[in-house]
């Protein structure tokens, strides 16, 4: 799992958009719209994607990877990373890195919010489930044989609690 920030200027000033991206299915399990970063919003996105792990039955252990922006190097994030599994910084350039959180900042950034006219971060909020549903259940990617993250996520969690 990786947790990235990306930052949208908009009429009313800065927002960030806090994303966690399930890598191998390249599903977004959370996002955040906030005016500025903090640990604790770190935390509790991280939070909201083990929720979505959890409820597709989905329980091991994870390893959490991002940079070494302070909220994510912070101690209460070290702790919440500590609870589900373990946290490991990465740089987007090294091998196994956040490279594929990067791709998905600049997929939201070009194929979804320069498209829209938002001017306020409540536009940004109220915009969010479209994204999460364009980008898990509709935009199909080649390296997941073009199926969908939701349904390779699904697929993968099915083939798990059968086991």
């Amino acid at each position: 799992m990786q947790i990235d920030a990306t930052r949208l200027s908009l009429s009313d000033g800065v927002c960030w958009i806090s994303f966690v991206l399930d890598v191998p299915s390249r599903v977004v399990l959370a996002s955040c719209v906030v005016r500025s970063l903090s640990m604790h919003l770190a935390k509790w996105t991280l939070d909201e994607a083990m929720t979505v792990l959890s409820a597709q039955g989905i329980a091991e252990r994870i390893l959490v990877q991002s940079d070494a922006g302070s909220d994510f190097t912070s101690d209460l994030f070290q702790q919440a990373c500590l609870t589900y599994g373990r946290w490991v910084r990465c740089k987007v350039s090294q091998p196994g890195g956040t490279g594929i959180l990067e791709r998905l900042n600049r997929t939201y950034t070009y194929q979804f919010a320069f498209r829209q006219d938002w001017h306020s971060m409540a536009d940004v909020r109220a915009a969010m489930p479209d994204f999460h549903r364009w980008y898990n259940h509709e935009r199909r990617y080649s390296a997941l044989g073009y199926a969908t993250p939701w349904s390779t996520l699904t697929s993968s969690a099915n083939a798990r609690n059968a086991a």
